[in-house]
C-alpha cells in the first residue's frame, strides 16, 4: 500500500560474501573476516557492514565473491499530482576463482554500500522530491559495484525524473 505520509521508502543496504572451500577441519575459517558460516562443504563470510577479510592461511585461497550494492530509495508523492517512482536494486557482480594470497599486506578491504535514505513529500517546499541513489559495494582493490537508482518525485509541475543506477 501506499504510505500515508507521502514518503518514498528507503534503499535496502549492500553486502558481500566470500566463499570458498573448507579445509581440513570442518568448521574452521582459513580467514577472518565478517559473519563465517559453513554450508556444502564451503566456508562463507559474509559482509553487512564494512570490513576486512584476511587469508590467515600459509597458502593463497581461490574465492568465490558475490558482492551487491546499497538501494535506491523511491520518489515521494504527492496524491493529487502523481505517485513517485520506486527505487532500484544496487549493482550485483559475481565471480569465481580469485585467489587471496596470505597475510595483513594482501588483506582485501570490503566497503559495503549503504540504503539509500528514505525521502518526504514536502508541500510546502520546492525541493527535489525525487529518492537518493543507493550506495557502492567495493572489494579493494580491484571490484567496485555502483548503487540502485532513485525513483522520480510524484509531481508534475515540475517532475523530477529518477535517475539510473548499478541495476540499470
Amino acid at each position: 500500500g501506499k504510505p500515508s505520509s507521502g514518503r518514498g521508502a528507503g534503499g535496502g543496504s549492500g553486502t558481500v560474501i566470500i566463499r570458498y572451500q573448507i579445509g581440513e577441519t570442518a568448521g574452521s575459517a582459513k580467514a577472518s573476516g565478517g559473519l563465517i558460516s559453513f554450508y556444502g562443504g564451503k566456508t562463507i563470510h559474509t559482509f553487512l557492514s564494512s570490513g576486512t577479510f584476511t587469508n590467515n592461511n600459509p597458502t593463497a585461497i581461490t574465492c568465490e565473491y558475490v558482492i551487491v550494492a546499497g538501494g535506491g530509495s523511491g520518489g515521494g508523492e504527492n496524491y493529487a499530482l502523481g505517485t513517485g517512482g520506486g527505487g532500484g536494486a544496487g549493482g550485483y557482480y559475481t565471480t569465481t576463482g580469485l585467489p587471496v594470497s596470505p597475510g595483513s599486506p594482501n588483506a582485501l578491504t570490503v566497503i559495503v554500500g549503504g540504503g539509500a535514505a528514505p525521502v518526504n513529500w514536502n508541500s510546502g517546499s520546492s525541493g527535489l522530491r525525487r529518492g537518493f541513489k543507493g550506495g557502492t559495494t567495493s572489494i579493494s582493490p580491484t571490484i567496485g559495484v555502483t548503487g540502485g537508482g532513485f525513483g522520480g518525485g510524484g509531481n508534475s509541475s515540475p517532475h523530477v525524473g529518477g535517475g539510473s543506477g548499478g541495476s540499470g
